[in-house]
């Protein structure tokens, strides 16, 4: 049995003016009609067109998945591997060469989750992020799902090397500092955050790719998956998240699950309003697991 809920919440810039929400989910439950197959994404976009290729993988991905777990041979060891591998290229092509969306300098993370049973499949390019927290003898676990792609990370770092771009800090006041980003070799642009994207023509062409990383993970204890984008993650770290958590009691009903995903949303929003003076969008999709 599973139990689900989501909520996304538009950023604000500095002057506290709510900004497009470049944040998108898809949730399908009972995928390919199979009772205990299931599907959850999150996507968060970034540059000027970023809600329109976020709002696009959403949609465009759920489809391109379920129809490759259809053409797809079941027998194949790496059925539900290579499905996901497919259809996250298949995405990718479709948004640069099928659509109207600009995204030479705009595009969109993904981090996706199949349910398959008492197994997880996780797909992810970006640093939207999936974790499996469970309880065993009254102390708090997480599992991490997926793992952030940054362009400093030493796999990321070689590939963009090799492919002829730059991995640096940008360059304020004469000093470099801040996150880690790509670069043209010889221009200080696109300036991506990340080192995998669905979208961003201009950084593909020094090495950021749409090439999904997948994990499987098999499920042993009755737990929580959360998938949320990175407006929750850079201010909700693991103790805040449990802490949370520990205030239910099992059997958890749906109000119960309702009322965390409320209050996962409702302290990241403080914790924005508190330490900055803008916000990032915030989208979380919280799925308990019953085995």
């Amino acid at each position: 049995m599973i139990l689900k809920n989501s909520r996304t919440l538009p950023g604000q810039n500095h002057k506290k003016k709510m900004k497009i929400n470049q944040d998108s989910l898809s949730i399908k439950k009972n995928l390919c009609n199979q009772n205990d197959w299931h599907l959850f994404g999150i996507f968060d976009g970034h540059g000027q067109s970023g809600h329109l290729v976020s709002q696009f993988v959403s949609r465009q991905l759920l489809k391109a998945i379920e129809n490759q777990l259809v053409q797809n041979n079941i027998n194949n060891p790496n059925y539900f591997s290579q499905s996901l591998q497919i259809a996250f290229q298949q995405v990718e092509n479709d948004l640069v060469d099928k659509t109207t969306i600009a995204c030479n300098f705009s595009g969109s993370t993904g981090v996706v989750i199949l349910l398959i049973g008492q197994r997880i499949y996780c797909a992810n390019v970006g640093d939207s992020r999936a974790v499996y927290f469970y309880k065993s003898q009254d102390l708090w676990y997480n599992r991490p799902l997926s793992y952030d792609h940054k362009p400093n990370k030493t796999f990321e770092y070689k590939r963009i090397i090799r492919f002829g771009g730059r991995v640096e800090q940008s360059l304020i006041d004469g000093k470099r500092q801040g996150a880690f980003r790509v670069w043209l070799a010889n221009e200080d642009i696109p300036g991506l955050a990340m080192s995998r994207s669905f979208g961003d023509i201009a950084a593909k062409s020094v090495g950021v790719i749409a090439d999904p990383e997948i994990l499987r993970y098999k499920i042993q204890n009755n737990g929580f998956i959360l998938l949320a984008s990175d407006g929750l993650w850079d201010k909700m770290d693991f103790e805040n998240i449990q802490k949370i958590l520990d205030q239910l009691d099992p059997p958890f009903t749906q109000l119960d699950i309702d009322l965390v995903v409320q209050k996962l949303l409702g302290e990241t929003q403080q914790k924005w309003d508190q330490q900055d003076s803008g916000r990032d969008d915030i989208t979380l999709i919280l799925v308990h697991v019953q085995i």
